[in-house]
């Protein structure tokens, strides 16, 4: 009788899922949804720098759109498939990294900074990496007007007497905490970043569409835009401190990705869960609103976790829903914020009526 029982709620979750499925795949209901995002991405189409729109449910798109132009000086039109500069949403795959590193008993989170470094200041001794994933480490941020490359960032921090607040004690952004990851992953794994992202990341999700910055020669690129005086210009910026920024993707592949995070495939479920909590501060306060790379919310008992990413001429956002298992992917090829994350929640619930955010 018991497992009579769990194949029914297993039968009622396929069957309430597949429901979903065809009814996203209706063609009127689809025709109306698609209208809905048309005319959010209104100021993304025609001439001008545009946008891929992609909705995954558990890992599978069931909603992919191109808007504007990859070139506004080649009039070549977007059609979904081009490589964007993920920006600040390469730092989920840089927790990725170290929870791997975790799991194979090289690393704890623990770990502080002297510890890893015997060359790092004293005050290293006071910044574990549970810190530097959760942004309250308190170091400080770099300039990255004077800061070119890893190795300078390190020696930047190694020339650093003090922390900008006690580890810790609150969360501040600062833009050395996921650069300085990558110099961990490299001191451990004995590997360049790159390579251990490849073979213990990229490769294991089928990754065959992301790639880091000196391997875009040839690629299929959304091309950076900036706005200048009211127009926008092609420009390329590229920044070469990787950890928080530097994976280019497509759409498709971070729906392997996105798919990968309901899995083993990379992480043991447990490591995985690690992701998505609330941490404390040294208070044993919780921390109101960071994870591993995403930030965490919730509204009217609703959760949803989101990352913003705006650099070198790319803006995205991704809104993930655990509740429904629900993503909401946009990225975009050009340097202007916009309230993508009001973007996302409209879009979300053009597939979801009964979402309430």
């Amino acid at each position: 009788m018991k497992t009579a029982n769990i194949f029914n709620k297993i039968l009622l979750v396929t069957l309430v899922f597949a429901c979903f499925t065809a009814t996203a795949q209706d063609s009127e209901q689809m025709d109306k949804v698609e209208k809905g995002v048309d005319k959010y991405l209104s100021y993304f189409s025609g001439d001008n720098p545009g946008a891929v729109v992609t909705v995954i449910k558990r890992g599978d798109v069931i909603f992919s759109k191109a808007y504007g132009m990859a070139n506004i000086d080649t009039k070549e039109q977007m059609k979904g498939a081009e490589l964007f500069n993920l920006a600040e949403l390469s730092k989920s795959f840089t927790a990725l990294a170290i929870l791997h590193l975790v799991e194979k008993n090289k690393l704890s989170l623990d770990h502080n900074l002297k510890e890893i470094f015997l060359e790092f200041p004293d005050y290293g001794k006071a910044i574990t990496l549970r810190n530097l994933l959760d942004h309250k480490s308190g170091l400080v941020s770099y300039d990255a007007k004077e800061i070119k490359s890893s190795a300078e960032l390190f020696n930047f921090l190694l020339q650093q007497e003090n922390t900008a607040f006690e580890p810790g004690t609150k969360t501040t952004y600062s833009n050395s905490d996921y650069s300085l990851l990558v110099n961990v992953i490299e001191k451990v794994s004995k590997m360049t970043y790159q390579e251990y992202l490849r073979k213990n990341i990229f490769k294991k999700m089928q990754l065959d569409n992301t790639f880091f910055v000196e391997e875009l020669e040839g690629k299929n690129i959304a091309e950076s835009h900036f706005k200048e005086k009211d127009e926008y210009v092609v420009e390329k910026e590229i920044g070469n401190i990787l950890g928080e920024q530097g994976i280019y993707m497509n759409a498709f592949d971070y729906a392997k990705y996105d798919k990968a995070l309901y899995t083993d495939k990379i992480l043991k479920c447990e490591n995985l869960k690690k992701i998505f909590r609330v941490g404390k501060l040294s208070n044993n306060e919780n921390i109101s609103d960071y994870g591993y790379g995403w930030t965490l919310m919730a509204k009217k008992g609703i959760r949803y976790f989101w990352q913003g990413g705006l650099r070198g001429g790319y803006s995205n956002l991704v809104l993930h829903l655990p509740d429904t298992q629900t993503t909401v992917l946009i990225l975009t090829n050009r340097n202007d914020g916009y309230d993508f994350l009001k973007m996302a929640i409209y879009i979300a619930k053009l597939f979801d009526k009964d979402l309430k955010l």
